[in-house]
Protein backbone atom coordinates (compact mmCIF):
# COMPACT_ATOMS: atom_id res chain seq x y z
CA UNK A 1 0.00 0.00 0.00
CA UNK A 2 0.75 3.73 -1.21
CA UNK A 3 1.69 6.02 1.78
CA UNK A 4 0.44 9.68 1.69
CA UNK A 5 1.73 12.01 3.77
CA UNK A 6 -0.18 15.50 4.68
CA UNK A 7 1.07 18.36 6.27
CA UNK A 8 -1.21 20.17 8.64
CA UNK A 9 -4.19 18.37 9.64
CA UNK A 10 -6.80 21.02 9.94
CA UNK A 11 -10.58 21.51 8.25
CA UNK A 12 -8.73 21.03 4.73
CA UNK A 13 -6.24 18.55 5.48
CA UNK A 14 -8.56 16.09 7.46
CA UNK A 15 -10.92 16.20 4.04
CA UNK A 16 -7.31 15.09 2.21
CA UNK A 17 -6.48 12.42 4.31
CA UNK A 18 -10.49 10.91 4.11
CA UNK A 19 -9.89 11.20 0.33
CA UNK A 20 -6.57 10.03 -0.24
CA UNK A 21 -7.66 6.90 2.61
CA UNK A 22 -11.07 6.08 0.20
CA UNK A 23 -8.88 6.58 -2.39
CA UNK A 24 -6.64 3.65 -0.95
CA UNK A 25 -3.32 4.96 0.50
CA UNK A 26 -1.95 4.70 4.14
CA UNK A 27 -2.18 7.95 5.94
CA UNK A 28 0.46 9.62 7.68
CA UNK A 29 -0.97 13.58 9.29
CA UNK A 30 1.61 15.51 10.36
CA UNK A 31 0.85 18.86 12.28
CA UNK A 32 1.56 21.15 15.33
CA UNK A 33 -1.96 21.09 17.05
CA UNK A 34 -2.25 18.10 19.22
CA UNK A 35 -6.04 17.54 19.34
CA UNK A 36 -6.01 16.81 15.59
CA UNK A 37 -4.93 13.56 16.17
CA UNK A 38 -8.09 12.50 17.84
CA UNK A 39 -9.87 14.11 15.04
CA UNK A 40 -8.08 12.80 12.40
CA UNK A 41 -8.57 9.15 13.94
CA UNK A 42 -12.64 9.77 13.45
CA UNK A 43 -12.34 10.25 9.89
CA UNK A 44 -9.46 7.67 9.30
CA UNK A 45 -9.28 4.87 12.07
CA UNK A 46 -5.64 3.67 11.54
CA UNK A 47 -4.33 6.57 10.09
CA UNK A 48 -0.61 7.66 11.36
CA UNK A 49 -0.21 10.73 13.25
CA UNK A 50 3.05 12.67 14.19
CA UNK A 51 3.11 15.64 16.22
CA UNK A 52 5.72 18.42 15.15
CA UNK A 53 6.79 20.03 18.47
CA UNK A 54 7.68 23.83 18.79
CA UNK A 55 5.78 26.66 16.95
CA UNK A 56 8.79 28.30 15.33
CA UNK A 57 10.42 27.69 11.54
CA UNK A 58 13.45 26.08 12.96
CA UNK A 59 11.20 23.79 15.01
CA UNK A 60 9.55 22.76 11.65
CA UNK A 61 12.96 22.51 9.78
CA UNK A 62 13.86 20.18 11.68
CA UNK A 63 10.85 18.05 12.42
CA UNK A 64 10.94 18.05 8.15
CA UNK A 65 14.17 15.57 8.32
CA UNK A 66 12.67 13.56 11.21
CA UNK A 67 9.87 12.80 9.42
CA UNK A 68 10.18 12.46 6.21
CA UNK A 69 13.73 10.92 6.34
CA UNK A 70 12.17 7.80 7.89
CA UNK A 71 9.26 7.15 6.74
CA UNK A 72 8.68 5.47 3.08
CA UNK A 73 6.47 7.73 1.77
CA UNK A 74 4.97 7.94 -2.31
CA UNK A 75 3.15 11.92 -2.19
CA UNK A 76 3.98 14.80 0.32
CA UNK A 77 0.61 16.80 0.06
CA UNK A 78 0.34 20.48 2.03
CA UNK A 79 -2.04 22.26 3.12
CA UNK A 80 0.01 24.05 5.41
CA UNK A 81 0.06 28.06 5.69
CA UNK A 82 2.42 29.58 2.74
CA UNK A 83 5.29 30.93 5.36
CA UNK A 84 5.75 27.15 5.53
CA UNK A 85 4.68 25.84 2.28
CA UNK A 86 8.06 26.69 0.49
CA UNK A 87 10.51 24.54 3.21
CA UNK A 88 8.00 21.64 2.88
CA UNK A 89 8.23 21.66 -1.29
CA UNK A 90 12.53 22.60 -1.15
CA UNK A 91 12.51 19.76 0.99
CA UNK A 92 11.13 17.38 -0.90
CA UNK A 93 13.02 18.29 -3.94
CA UNK A 94 16.03 17.93 -2.38
CA UNK A 95 14.89 14.54 -0.97
CA UNK A 96 13.60 12.97 -4.20
CA UNK A 97 10.04 12.81 -3.34
CA UNK A 98 6.68 14.24 -5.08
CA UNK A 99 5.30 17.26 -3.69
CA UNK A 100 2.07 18.82 -4.29
CA UNK A 101 -0.06 21.81 -2.64
CA UNK A 102 -2.97 24.11 -1.89
CA UNK A 103 -0.61 27.18 -3.17
CA UNK A 104 -1.91 30.44 -1.05
CA UNK A 105 0.34 32.55 -2.55
CA UNK A 106 2.27 33.40 -6.05
CA UNK A 107 5.66 34.02 -5.45
CA UNK A 108 5.59 31.20 -3.23
CA UNK A 109 4.61 28.86 -5.81
CA UNK A 110 6.87 29.93 -8.56
CA UNK A 111 9.82 29.50 -6.19
CA UNK A 112 8.74 26.21 -5.64
CA UNK A 113 8.28 25.20 -9.33
CA UNK A 114 11.60 27.09 -10.27
CA UNK A 115 13.48 25.15 -8.13
CA UNK A 116 11.92 21.77 -9.01
CA UNK A 117 12.54 22.99 -12.61
CA UNK A 118 16.42 22.82 -12.07
CA UNK A 119 17.11 20.01 -9.43
CA UNK A 120 13.96 17.72 -9.22
CA UNK A 121 13.93 13.78 -9.82
CA UNK A 122 10.38 13.53 -8.75
CA UNK A 123 7.28 15.86 -9.90
CA UNK A 124 5.94 18.59 -8.40
CA UNK A 125 2.52 20.09 -8.59
CA UNK A 126 1.45 23.38 -7.21
CA UNK A 127 -1.44 25.42 -7.12
CA UNK A 128 -4.08 22.42 -6.26
CA UNK A 129 -7.16 22.57 -5.01
CA UNK A 130 -10.09 24.32 -6.24
CA UNK A 131 -9.47 27.82 -8.06
CA UNK A 132 -6.57 27.27 -8.54
CA UNK A 133 -6.56 23.56 -9.18
CA UNK A 134 -9.79 21.91 -10.18
CA UNK A 135 -11.35 25.11 -11.83
CA UNK A 136 -7.35 24.77 -14.26
CA UNK A 137 -7.64 21.31 -15.08
CA UNK A 138 -11.64 21.66 -16.17
CA UNK A 139 -10.35 24.70 -18.34
CA UNK A 140 -7.62 22.50 -19.68
CA UNK A 141 -9.87 19.28 -20.87
CA UNK A 142 -11.46 22.17 -22.48
CA UNK A 143 -8.68 23.24 -24.54
CA UNK A 144 -7.73 19.46 -25.06
CA UNK A 145 -11.77 18.92 -26.89
CA UNK A 146 -11.42 21.77 -29.33
CA UNK A 147 -8.23 20.48 -30.18
CA UNK A 148 -5.67 23.84 -30.24
CA UNK A 149 -8.50 26.01 -32.06
CA UNK A 150 -9.08 28.19 -28.52
CA UNK A 151 -9.51 31.91 -28.60
CA UNK A 152 -11.09 32.48 -25.26
CA UNK A 153 -10.70 30.90 -21.72
CA UNK A 154 -13.14 31.98 -18.98
CA UNK A 155 -12.66 30.02 -15.19
CA UNK A 156 -15.21 31.07 -12.67
CA UNK A 157 -16.09 29.35 -9.26
CA UNK A 158 -17.90 30.62 -6.57
CA UNK A 159 -18.20 29.58 -2.32
CA UNK A 160 -21.43 30.25 -0.88
CA UNK A 161 -23.91 29.85 1.15
CA UNK A 162 -27.07 27.66 0.10
CA UNK A 163 -29.75 29.95 -1.48
CA UNK A 164 -31.75 29.35 1.49
CA UNK A 165 -29.00 31.12 3.77
CA UNK A 166 -28.07 33.78 0.67
CA UNK A 167 -31.20 36.44 1.64
CA UNK A 168 -30.08 36.81 5.37
CA UNK A 169 -28.20 39.99 5.12
CA UNK A 170 -27.23 42.56 2.44
CA UNK A 171 -23.88 41.06 1.37
CA UNK A 172 -26.36 37.55 -0.01
CA UNK A 173 -23.12 35.76 1.96
CA UNK A 174 -21.79 33.64 4.28
CA UNK A 175 -18.43 32.94 5.04
CA UNK A 176 -17.29 29.52 3.86
CA UNK A 177 -13.37 29.42 3.96
CA UNK A 178 -10.37 31.84 5.46
CA UNK A 179 -11.15 35.34 5.61
CA UNK A 180 -7.72 36.58 5.08
CA UNK A 181 -7.89 34.59 2.21
CA UNK A 182 -11.53 36.25 0.66
CA UNK A 183 -10.33 39.80 1.48
CA UNK A 184 -6.89 39.30 -0.21
CA UNK A 185 -8.57 37.88 -3.18
CA UNK A 186 -11.01 40.84 -3.14
CA UNK A 187 -8.08 43.60 -3.11
CA UNK A 188 -5.00 42.32 -4.84
CA UNK A 189 -4.23 42.62 -8.32
CA UNK A 190 -5.52 40.21 -10.99
CA UNK A 191 -3.69 38.74 -13.92
CA UNK A 192 -5.67 38.44 -16.94
CA UNK A 193 -5.11 37.75 -20.61
CA UNK A 194 -6.39 40.07 -22.93
CA UNK A 195 -6.36 40.28 -26.75
CA UNK A 196 -3.17 37.76 -26.49
CA UNK A 197 -1.30 40.17 -23.84
CA UNK A 198 -1.22 40.13 -20.08
CA UNK A 199 -2.49 42.64 -18.37
CA UNK A 200 -2.69 43.52 -14.29
CA UNK A 201 -6.26 44.23 -13.08
CA UNK A 202 -7.74 45.09 -9.95
CA UNK A 203 -9.73 42.93 -7.64
CA UNK A 204 -13.66 43.27 -8.12
CA UNK A 205 -13.58 45.08 -11.59
CA UNK A 206 -14.72 42.99 -14.89
CA UNK A 207 -18.15 42.31 -13.39
CA UNK A 208 -20.85 40.94 -15.41
CA UNK A 209 -24.28 39.27 -14.85
CA UNK A 210 -24.10 35.30 -15.87
CA UNK A 211 -26.55 32.54 -15.49
CA UNK A 212 -25.86 29.07 -15.60
CA UNK A 213 -27.71 25.92 -16.54
CA UNK A 214 -26.87 24.50 -13.39
CA UNK A 215 -27.90 27.52 -11.31
CA UNK A 216 -29.95 30.86 -11.72
CA UNK A 217 -28.76 34.26 -12.58
CA UNK A 218 -25.62 35.43 -10.39
CA UNK A 219 -22.67 37.28 -10.92
CA UNK A 220 -19.00 37.22 -11.49
CA UNK A 221 -15.62 39.66 -11.31
CA UNK A 222 -11.85 39.43 -11.28
CA UNK A 223 -10.26 37.67 -8.20
CA UNK A 224 -6.59 37.35 -7.46
CA UNK A 225 -4.78 33.41 -7.54
CA UNK A 226 -7.51 31.74 -8.95
CA UNK A 227 -5.82 31.77 -12.30
CA UNK A 228 -2.73 30.27 -11.16
CA UNK A 229 -0.20 30.14 -14.10
CA UNK A 230 -3.40 29.22 -16.57
CA UNK A 231 -2.82 32.71 -17.52
CA UNK A 232 1.06 32.56 -18.91
CA UNK A 233 0.30 28.77 -20.56
CA UNK A 234 -3.05 30.06 -22.30
CA UNK A 235 -0.71 32.55 -24.14
CA UNK A 236 2.21 30.65 -24.92
CA UNK A 237 -0.19 28.18 -26.88
CA UNK A 238 -1.87 31.14 -28.49
CA UNK A 239 -5.07 31.65 -26.27
CA UNK A 240 -6.34 35.34 -26.73
CA UNK A 241 -8.12 35.78 -24.05
CA UNK A 242 -8.04 33.76 -20.78
CA UNK A 243 -9.64 35.41 -17.37
CA UNK A 244 -10.92 33.78 -13.84
CA UNK A 245 -13.33 35.08 -11.81
CA UNK A 246 -15.67 34.45 -8.51
CA UNK A 247 -19.05 34.18 -8.68
CA UNK A 248 -21.62 35.72 -5.98
CA UNK A 249 -25.17 36.32 -5.93
CA UNK A 250 -25.92 39.26 -7.34
CA UNK A 251 -25.60 42.48 -5.51
CA UNK A 252 -22.84 41.26 -3.50
CA UNK A 253 -19.94 43.08 -5.54
CA UNK A 254 -21.07 46.92 -5.44
CA UNK A 255 -21.56 46.40 -1.83
CA UNK A 256 -17.59 44.85 -0.64
CA UNK A 257 -16.55 47.26 -3.37
CA UNK A 258 -18.11 50.45 -1.79
CA UNK A 259 -16.67 49.22 1.70
CA UNK A 260 -13.38 48.50 0.42
CA UNK A 261 -12.19 50.71 -1.72
CA UNK A 262 -14.37 53.98 -1.38
CA UNK A 263 -14.65 53.70 2.40
CA UNK A 264 -11.02 51.94 2.72
CA UNK A 265 -12.31 50.04 5.85
CA UNK A 266 -9.41 47.95 6.96
CA UNK A 267 -8.79 44.33 6.96
CA UNK A 268 -9.78 43.79 10.42
CA UNK A 269 -13.42 45.74 9.80
CA UNK A 270 -13.44 43.54 7.17
CA UNK A 271 -13.33 40.62 8.57
CA UNK A 272 -15.69 41.41 11.53
CA UNK A 273 -18.62 42.23 8.73
CA UNK A 274 -17.81 39.02 7.09
CA UNK A 275 -18.00 37.01 10.51
CA UNK A 276 -19.98 38.83 12.49
CA UNK A 277 -22.63 40.88 10.28
CA UNK A 278 -22.49 37.66 7.91
CA UNK A 279 -21.81 34.15 9.69
CA UNK A 280 -20.27 31.00 9.04
CA UNK A 281 -22.33 29.15 6.28
CA UNK A 282 -24.14 26.25 7.74
CA UNK A 283 -25.03 25.02 4.33
CA UNK A 284 -22.48 25.80 1.47
CA UNK A 285 -22.49 25.07 -1.91
CA UNK A 286 -19.85 25.41 -4.75
CA UNK A 287 -20.24 26.38 -8.36
CA UNK A 288 -17.29 25.99 -10.87
CA UNK A 289 -17.98 26.80 -14.15
CA UNK A 290 -15.13 26.60 -17.29
CA UNK A 291 -15.89 28.04 -20.88
CA UNK A 292 -13.59 27.40 -23.59
CA UNK A 293 -14.01 28.86 -27.20
CA UNK A 294 -12.80 28.82 -30.59
CA UNK A 295 -14.19 30.16 -33.86
CA UNK A 296 -18.04 28.76 -33.53
CA UNK A 297 -17.12 25.95 -31.46
CA UNK A 298 -17.76 26.54 -27.57
CA UNK A 299 -17.26 23.60 -24.66
CA UNK A 300 -18.11 24.78 -21.55
CA UNK A 301 -18.95 22.80 -18.04
CA UNK A 302 -20.50 23.66 -14.92
CA UNK A 303 -20.56 21.49 -12.08
CA UNK A 304 -22.42 22.16 -8.78
CA UNK A 305 -21.32 20.84 -5.10
CA UNK A 306 -23.22 20.34 -2.22
CA UNK A 307 -22.19 20.45 1.40
CA UNK A 308 -23.84 17.21 3.21
CA UNK A 309 -22.91 15.99 7.06
CA UNK A 310 -19.76 15.20 7.13
CA UNK A 311 -17.86 17.95 4.32
CA UNK A 312 -18.56 21.42 3.99
CA UNK A 313 -18.91 21.71 -0.27
CA UNK A 314 -15.47 24.08 0.07
CA UNK A 315 -13.68 21.19 1.57
CA UNK A 316 -15.02 18.42 -0.86
CA UNK A 317 -14.84 20.52 -3.86
CA UNK A 318 -10.78 21.48 -2.65
CA UNK A 319 -9.40 18.39 -0.97
CA UNK A 320 -11.03 16.20 -2.86
CA UNK A 321 -9.31 17.72 -5.88
CA UNK A 322 -5.59 18.20 -4.94
CA UNK A 323 -6.52 14.18 -4.15
CA UNK A 324 -7.28 13.03 -6.83
CA UNK A 325 -4.24 14.51 -8.44
CA UNK A 326 -2.04 13.58 -5.70
CA UNK A 327 -3.36 9.63 -6.21
CA UNK A 328 -2.04 9.75 -9.76
CA UNK A 329 1.21 11.38 -8.74
CA UNK A 330 2.03 8.50 -5.93
CA UNK A 331 1.81 6.38 -8.66
CA UNK A 332 4.37 7.37 -10.83
CA UNK A 333 2.16 7.84 -14.05
CA UNK A 334 3.45 11.68 -14.40
CA UNK A 335 6.85 10.83 -14.46
CA UNK A 336 9.62 10.05 -17.34
CA UNK A 337 7.67 9.60 -20.77
CA UNK A 338 5.06 11.77 -21.76
CA UNK A 339 3.86 11.20 -25.54
CA UNK A 340 5.47 9.82 -28.71
CA UNK A 341 6.68 12.23 -31.56
CA UNK A 342 8.36 10.71 -34.73
CA UNK A 343 11.52 9.81 -33.34
CA UNK A 344 11.74 10.77 -30.09
CA UNK A 345 9.84 11.07 -26.56
CA UNK A 346 8.08 13.95 -25.21
CA UNK A 347 9.22 13.53 -20.91
CA UNK A 348 6.97 14.90 -18.33
CA UNK A 349 8.30 18.37 -16.62
CA UNK A 350 9.25 18.31 -13.10
CA UNK A 351 7.30 20.93 -12.59
CA UNK A 352 3.96 19.79 -13.68
CA UNK A 353 0.72 21.95 -14.94
CA UNK A 354 -2.60 21.42 -15.34
CA UNK A 355 -2.34 20.50 -18.75
CA UNK A 356 0.25 17.58 -17.93
CA UNK A 357 -3.39 15.79 -15.66
CA UNK A 358 -4.95 12.95 -17.35
CA UNK A 359 -8.48 14.22 -17.04
CA UNK A 360 -10.40 10.71 -17.44
CA UNK A 361 -8.35 9.54 -14.24
CA UNK A 362 -8.59 12.94 -12.75
CA UNK A 363 -12.71 12.29 -13.20
CA UNK A 364 -12.70 8.67 -12.11
CA UNK A 365 -10.91 9.82 -8.63
CA UNK A 366 -13.32 12.21 -7.98
CA UNK A 367 -15.98 9.74 -8.85
CA UNK A 368 -14.38 7.52 -6.35
CA UNK A 369 -15.26 10.07 -3.54
CA UNK A 370 -18.67 10.67 -4.81
CA UNK A 371 -18.52 13.88 -7.12
CA UNK A 372 -19.55 13.36 -10.25
CA UNK A 373 -17.49 15.84 -13.14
Amino acid sequence: MKTAAVFGVGRMGQAICYAMDKLGFKILGVDSYAPAESTLRQLVPDADFILVEGKTQHDFELSLGHILDNQDIDIVISSLPYHKTKRLGVFCVDSGIRYCDLGGRVDVSESINDYARQVAEKPVLTDLGLAPGWVNILAEEGYRQLHGQVEDVKMMVGGLPDYSESTKNPLRYAVTWSTDGLINEYIDDCLILRDGEIETVKGMDGLEQIEGNKFGKMEAFYTSGGASHSIHSMKDRGVRNCSYKTIRYKGHRDIVNFLMRDCQLDDKTMEKIFLQGCGKAENDEVFVVAEVSGGDKVWRRERVIKSDEQFSAMQKATAFSISSVAAIMAQGKLEGNKEQRRDYWVQYPAALSYADIPFEEFKENLKILGIET
